[in-house]
């Protein structure tokens, strides 16, 4: 039943977005261009109210789907602030021995896409660019109108009506829990501690080579690894230069990884995992910003069978989370620029729309769900 509605509390958009990570304003920019009205909600209070990540790796797939949605102006930004993508990945072993190498093959055709290493906070700067985003929104619920469009509650008291809700809100998605209770995120047992060193003459000196051109890997035999990844500006009109790290371990481990409450703790914990490994990647470690080290566990999902279709859907990681293997957020702009394109060119009921993109997203996104699973 329809609570009481205060008139003042209502307002109605075509389309809203829950969720302003990377995937939600990339949806919400090609949407708004193609004459659409979009209301971005985000639970955070301000943009950059926590750290929303650093260096991360766009495929092809993700470059194509950004030139879909965003004016050109904002594609343009989002090349010109992007890193230096480094001529390959290296699996080192912990005595930073290059074991294996996977080379970049160079993009030899554009319309295929390029792949890009950009610095996650400045693209989502850049997507939220002119956008409509109502910041300190957390979701709560959404009710079925007897019209065919939905009601959306927000914290706070604000309500609004759509013909559409688009679930981008990640892994722990309050809409997917809604339209699919069925639906499972599995923790794998590995947990993360992760940070950025500034990118000093001293870090460039400690660093493995192979970590400052592309990126790199150290597998210990017991289960830890050490994900390095420098991220340098290719024309110097991005952030300052830093060296990604994660230090990694299984859930033998986990204990005492996640003893720790705070950045400093959390980054002298990393240290400290890594203690019986060469010594400058502890030094790399304790030379970071202890305000950019945050940790997370691994998660995966397990795949969802088809379901009826009504006006609310899911994208992205509120889905199709899966394991860090360089390929997320490329997936989740695939689904934003494939729903983009089914809602602007369909000629029939809005629905039929949503039930196609859903169909298609399902099969990719839980094949690529598979890839990351045996590339871990």
């Amino acid at each position: 039943m329809t609570d009481h509605l205060n008139s003042d509390n209502l307002c109605s958009v075509d389309i809203i977005v829950v969720g302003a990570g990377l995937a939600g304003p990339l949806l919400a920019q090609g949407l708004v261009r193609a004459g659409l009205r979009v209301a971005v909600y985000e639970r955070e209070a301000a943009v950059d109210q926590r750290s929303q990540g650093y260096r991360i790796h766009v495929g092809q797939e993700g470059d194509l789907a950004l030139r879909a949605c965003l004016p050109p102006e904002l594609y343009e930004r989002a090349v010109a602030t992007s890193g230096v993508l480094g001529s390959g990945v290296s699996f080192l072993d912990p005595q930073l021995q290059v074991v294996h190498r996977l080379e970049v093959p160079p993009d030899s055709d554009d319309s295929a896409g390029q792949h890009l290493v950009v610095d996650r906070v400045t693209l989502r700067r850049i997507l939220l660019t002119g956008l409509d985003v109502r910041h300190g929104s957390p979701f709560e619920r959404y009710e079925l109108l007897d019209d065919g469009r939905v009601r959306v509650f927000f914290a706070g008291g604000e309500v609004a009506d759509a013909d559409l809700l688009v679930a981008a809100d990640g892994t722990h998605s309050r809409i997917r829990v809604q339209l699919l209770p069925g639906a499972e995120v599995v923790e794998t047992g590995q947990f993360l501690i992760y940070g950025k060193t500034p990118l000093t003459p001293r870090v460039r000196a400690l660093a493995p080579a192979a970590a400052l051109d592309g990126f790199s890997i150290v597998n210990g035999p017991d289960g830890r690894y050490m994900p390095l990844a420098a991220f340098e500006s290719r024309t110097g009109t991005g952030v300052e230069d830093y060296l990604m790290w994660v230090v990694g371990v299984p859930g033998s481990l986990r204990p005492v990884a996640e003893s720790a409450a705070d950045g400093p703790g959390l980054q002298e914990a990393a240290a400290e995992l890594i203690e019986d490994w060469p010594a400058a990647l502890g030094e790399l470690v304790r030379l970071g910003d202890p305000q950019s080290v945050h940790s997370t566990t691994v998660r995966t999902a397990e795949p969802v069978p088809p379901w009826r279709t009504v006006p609310v859907t899911v994208m992205g990681d509120a889905i199709h989370t899966m394991v860090p293997t360089g390929n997320s957020a490329a997936v989740a702009m695939r689904d934003a620029a494939l729903l983009c394109s089914r809602i602007v060119e369909c000629r029939g009921p809005l629905l039929d729309a949503v039930r196609e993109y859903e169909a298609e997203m399902l099969d990719y996104g839980f094949a690529a769900v598979a890839q990351s699973l045996r590339g871990a």
